[in-house]
């Protein structure tokens, strides 16, 4: 299975994450399930493989299909994909505010969704949608992607400001970081920053450190790096409180146990070519 990730081009790296491209060798021959926390990452969709459905409740066998194109919203808590047949998609992994800067979008309406970009952004992605269809590489269907965020960025009217500045210092910092603090470092009040984040990312600022932390933690134990003895020293160094606020987080945004999760976790990165 192939999972890869390419860095955008220079004027897009304040927007973009990464690209990601997700393809199998052929047809499985038995449904796949994956799950994720969630990253604190809106991405949009373009699938060119087999249809696959998805799951936002915990424990829960109710998928529903997701759009041949699709925009992701912030994802509040743990969801699952299950998948069929042949993988082959390509996907945008945009910085936390990215999606309001370009396209002004409300962003908490998006929450917990996954919608039909035709439906989000318009008529304008469908040539998009197409010519990625008809793409015989990833490097081709890369460009088809730059090109469409770079007339975007051309047109775009909304200036970066503290709130983006805010988000992106939140990712870097992994979640683990003073909310109070930085916004006395930024010079903003409460009630401005939580209104404004709403609208562009989807949460509020506490809230969006909380998932980014726990997409930081996930990745960690995902990767098989801890054992059961380096409990108390994975919690200091995540900024918990102690053991029972460490638990009590992990299973609020995930529906498992910490050590559940260690040993019995199906992440994706469990299933790529090392």
């Amino acid at each position: 299975m192939l999972y890869r990730k390419i860095v955008p081009s220079l004027p897009l790296q304040k927007l973009v994450e990464c690209y990601y491209i997700w393809e199998n060798n052929g047809l499985m021959g038995q449904p796949l399930t994956i799950e994720s926390p969630p990253t604190g990452f809106v991405s949009m969709v373009f699938n060119y493989g087999d249809f696959y459905k998805t799951s936002s409740t915990f424990n829960s066998s109710d998928f529903v299909s997701a759009p041949r194109t699709f925009i992701s919203g912030q994802a509040t808590k743990a969801y699952k994909l299950l998948l069929t047949g042949r993988i082959g998609m390509i996907g945008i992994v945009f910085r936390p505010t990215a999606v309001n800067v370009l396209f002004g979008i409300q962003m908490y309406e998006l929450n917990d969704e996954r919608l039909d970009l035709r439906d989000v952004v318009g008529k304008e992605v469908v040539p998009v949608q197409e010519r990625i269809m008809e793409a015989h590489s990833h490097q081709e269907r890369i460009d088809i992607i730059e090109k469409f965020l770079l007339m975007k960025l051309m047109s775009c009217k909304n200036p970066l400001n503290q709130t983006d500045f805010a988000a992106n210092l939140i990712v870097e910092q992994n979640g683990i970081i003073n909310i109070s603090k930085m916004m006395e470092e930024l010079y903003v009040c409460r009630r401005q920053l939580e209104r404004q984040f709403l609208q562009k990312v989807g949460i509020s600022p506490k809230y969006y450190a909380r998932i980014r932390r726990i997409s930081h933690l996930c990745s960690v134990m995902a990767k098989k790096q801890w054992q059961i003895s380096d409990w108390h020293d994975l919690i200091f160094q995540m900024g918990y409180y102690d053991q029972s606020h460490f638990i009590k987080e992990f299973t609020a945004f995930t529906g498992k146990s910490p050590s559940f999760y260690l040993k019995n976790n199906v992440e994706l990165s469990n299933y790529l070519q090392r």
